[in-house]
């Protein structure tokens, strides 16, 4: 197991930990309210399932697609600004769930594609979305859809800059 995934494993059982100890103190307290924590637990549960299979079959299979020295040259940590700035747009055209999103940046990574471009991709894909702004403009009107879509990427670049920073200096 990598440095990284046994530092996951300790903040999931600690985050696990407290969840449970919410429950039992909430069920002592109001057991009605816990129960319907429960049940909207359940709800979700049922929503993200189907998502988060299909997406790790679709990791699986993208794992084996991507050349990891393609990924390297064009997202990796040598390309800089530019990867950054292709991880942008190729997040732009994501469409479907955070549960799809995932497993595909976990196999950017494994593919050796820098941190900063595997955050643009993920923060363009989950604030943009070329596919839903349609669905946008009705309620928010074209100049302001407009408006933030670009500052979203702007933000998803400067965030995978400040990303690669902090983990250059980590490294």
């Amino acid at each position: 197991m990598t440095k990284g995934g046994a530092a996951l494993d300790k903040v999931l059982l600690s985050v696990g930990a407290f969840t449970l100890l919410g429950y039992v103190l909430l069920a002592i307290i109001r057991p009605s309210m816990a129960a319907k924590g429960l049940d909207a637990t359940a709800d979700m549960f049922m929503q993200s399932v189907p998502w988060i299979i299909v997406s790790m079959f679709a990791a699986g299979l993208l794992a084996q697609l991507f050349d990891p020295a393609v990924i390297a040259k064009w997202f990796g940590r040598d390309s800089g600004l530019i990867g950054i700035i292709l991880g942008a747009i190729l997040g732009l055209f994501g469409t479907g769930s955070r549960w799809a999103v995932y497993p595909l940046a976990a196999g950017l990574l494994a593919a050796d594609a820098s941190p900063g471009a595997v955050f643009a991709f993920m923060t363009s894909w989950q604030l943009v979305s070329l596919p839903r702004l349609p669905a946008e403009i009705p309620f928010l009107g074209m100049e302001f859809t407009i408006y933030r879509a670009i500052a979203s990427v702007i933000v998803s670049v400067l965030g995978g800059i400040i990303l690669n920073v902090f983990t250059r200096a980590s490294h």
